[in-house]
């Protein structure tokens, strides 16, 4: 048992230095190409790192809410995926730096929407935006950081207690006060069942205001109370999507814990979540048509019908409904490891689009989509990032979850599940 514990920590990370090197050229250039952007066209420059922050950190968030919800549920099916899905906590940090810069964009966006419609009122006042969006993602942040630190804790402080890594300082902070493994396991099931229950409660509320004050503000007159909904949904799918791409990735490369059963499950659950998309992107019509409310129907169609922007939107729906659908219908595809990354792909760039979709309109005043090297080199930048903090997590922590190497009694949730397979 003990060896079989301690293999955990030399499986190799998922990315190599290689690719955190690359990881890290593209965070480069793709602020270089955002600073030469802002000083050649602000208003495109920003509004394309709107749409990339708004992306990746859905991406980031939804995955970690699929973490909290794993626990709560106390799911059986794969612990390793949900490993893979704590690991995106390290771009909450620096998504949260990276909203600060949107203080300046703000101005730009809202100066024109508040001329237009002056009985918006305080309530869009862009430094009323930034304050209580800096406060949400700020609350939001520190909840799952706590969520992923309670999860950690125990496989850290045993680590360092068994000689298996060097007292680096992140090491050091993360067992601060360890009172050996028994209790640290108890104690870190209480914490865990606290704050996965607190990052699930404050999801919701966050992206809620996120979507009202970053999306839908952004139209002069356009307003939805189901808007909310739909974006924290879409955000939970987004992650999903993302998680699926990591997990064929890893699956491909022989990473232990991910069998077929495990893709499959994954599977349907994504196919789950593109039925539950659909349904929103029904209920957003639906509600407009059945209580005929002309006063919401110019946003939809302007997207919808209008050039240059339905034949994206209607891409959206393709990349992003239709083909997972179809494709998930068979079993055996949830089995495959490349029809499951591609899946992922094509649903991971249908929300990108969807998400350019949502805000570009509402502020591009040319005839043509802005999408064109400057839209490349920020995404790019943002992928960059992302890459890199995820890398950084799991060049630190085991890829799989550990086993305790003591008696612990009323253990339950993930560490439970794992002490009872490894004495099966």
């Amino acid at each position: 048992m003990p060896e079989r514990w301690e293999e955990r920590w030399t499986l190799p990370p998922p990315m190599n230095r290689g690719v955190m090197r690359a990881c890290i050229g593209l965070s480069g250039l793709g602020s270089a190409i955002l600073l030469i952007a802002v000083l050649h066209d602000p208003a495109r420059a920003w509004q394309i790192y709107l749409v990339n922050f708004l992306f990746w950190s859905g991406l980031a968030q939804g995955a970690v809410v699929f973490a909290a919800i794993y626990h709560v549920v106390e799911a059986r099916w794969g612990l390793t995926i949900r490993r893979l899905a704590e690991g995106m906590v390290a771009f909450l940090p620096l998504s949260f730096l990276l909203f600060f810069p949107l203080y300046p964009a703000l101005d730009l966006f809202f100066g024109r929407v508040q001329e237009v419609n002056p009985l918006r009122g305080a309530w869009f006042d862009p430094r009323f935006i930034f304050v209580r969006g800096g406060l949400g993602l700020g609350a939001m942040t520190v909840l799952s950081l706590l969520f992923v630190y309670y999860s950690l804790r125990p496989e850290v402080g045993a680590a360092l207690e068994r000689g298996l890594r060097p007292r680096r300082w992140l090491y050091s902070v993360l067992a601060q006060g360890w009172l050996g493994e028994r209790l640290e396991i108890q104690r870190s099931e209480r914490g865990v069942d606290v704050l996965a229950a607190g990052v699930l409660l404050a999801y919701p509320i966050t992206y809620t205001f996120m979507a009202f004050d970053l999306i839908m503000a952004l139209d002069p007159f356009w307003y939805s109370s189901l808007f909310g909904v739909y974006f924290f949904v879409s955000s939970f799918y987004l992650g999903l999507a993302g998680l699926t791409v990591v997990v064929a990735l890893l699956a491909r490369r022989g990473l232990p814990g991910i069998a077929s059963r495990q893709l499959s499950d994954l599977g349907k659950l994504v196919f789950g979540f593109t039925l539950m998309y659909a349904a929103m992107v029904w209920s957003q019509y639906i509600v407009i048509w059945y209580a005929n409310l002309p006063e919401e129907t110019h946003f939809v169609v302007l997207r919808l019908w209008e050039h240059p922007w339905a034949p994206l939107s209607w891409s959206v729906l393709v990349a992003v409904v239709l083909a997972p659908f179809v494709v998930f219908l068979s079993r055996r595809a949830k089995e495959n490891t490349t029809i499951m990354l591609a899946i992922g792909l094509l649903i991971s760039a249908g929300l990108w689009l969807e998400r350019y979709v949502l805000v570009v309109p509402s502020l591009w005043p040319g005839e043509a989509a802005p999408l064109g090297w400057i839209e490349i080199g920020v995404t790019a930048g943002f992928l960059g990032v992302a890459g890199w903090s995820y890398g950084f997590f799991f060049q630190q922590f085991p890829i799989l979850p550990l086993t305790p190497s003591v008696e612990i009694p009323n253990l339950t949730g993930a560490h439970a599940l794992e002490k009872t397979s490894s004495s099966a």
